[in-house]
C-alpha cells in the first residue's frame, strides 16, 4: 500500500507531512535547494520501508516546485503537481481551518489520498536543459536592452564600460543560442518538434 506525503513549497523552503498508517504524521520543513532534497530522501529512509511506494502531492506553485517534483520523479516517486484551487475546496470540503506550511502539507498528504491524482509526467532531460537555457538567454537578452538603454543616455566617460559589457553580452547570449541548437539537435523528439515548427 502506498504511503501518502503532502509538500507544501515555497522559495526557500518546503514543509512535508507524511501520513502513516495510524492516519497520524511525521513533518518535517527542508531547504528547498538540493541539499534539502536529499535530505528529504534521508528523512523519508527513516520512516518508510525501502520497497513501500509513495505518492507525492504538492501544489503547482509558479516555479518554485519544479526542481523537486523532477527530483523525486527521476527516483522513482509517483508525484502529482495539482491545482491549489482544488486543494482549497477539498480543505473547506472537510474543514481544515489551520492555515500555516505544516497544515498545509497535511492537508496535501490527505487529498492524496483521498483524491488519487493524476501523476505529474516530468519533462525529459533535454526538455529541462533546453527550459534552462532558454530563461538564461531571456535573461541575457534583458541585460544587453538595459545596457543599450544605458548607454543612450550615458556620459562619455562610462560610454566604453557599457560597449565593453553589451559585447560581452553578445558573446554569451551567442554562446547560448549555441547550446540551445545543440540541445535540440541532439534529442530526436525536439528535433521533430522544431521541424513541425
Amino acid at each position: 500500500m502506498a504511503r501518502f506525503l503532502g509538500v507544501d513549497i515555497s522559495k526557500a523552503k518546503f514543509d512535508v507531512a507524511l501520513l502513516l498508517p495510524n492516519s497520524k504524521f511525521k513533518s518535517k520543513a527542508f531547504s528547498n535547494d538540493q541539499p534539502g532534497h536529499a535530505a528529504l530522501l534521508d528523512w523519508l529512509g527513516s520512516h518508510m520501508q525501502p520497497d513501500e511506494p509513495l505518492h507525492v502531492c504538492m501544489e503547482a506553485t509558479g516555479h518554485y516546485h519544479e526542481a523537486l517534483a523532477c527530483y523525486l520523479h527521476d527516483r522513482g516517486c509517483t508525484v502529482s503537481v495539482v491545482n491549489p484551487l482544488l486543494v482549497k475546496r477539498f480543505a473547506e470540503l472537510n474543514r481544515i481551518r489551520n492555515k500555516t506550511d505544516a497544515a498545509d502539507a497535511k492537508c496535501l498528504a490527505l487529498y492524496c489520498r483521498d483524491q488519487s491524482p493524476e501523476p505529474w509526467l516530468a519533462p525529459s532531460a533535454a526538455v529541462r536543459t533546453l527550459q534552462a537555457l532558454v530563461a538564461r538567454l531571456d535573461t541575457l537578452n534583458a541585460m544587453r536592452q538595459a545596457e543599450s538603454n544605458r548607454l543612450d543616455v550615458a556620459h562619455q566617460s562610462v560610454a566604453d564600460s557599457i560597449r565593453k559589457v553589451m559585447t560581452e553580452l553578445d558573446a554569451a547570449i551567442a554562446q547560448v543560442k549555441e547550446q540551445i541548437a545543440r540541445t535540440i539537435d541532439d534529442d530526436p523528439d525536439l528535433k521533430k518538434r522544431a521541424q513541425l515548427l
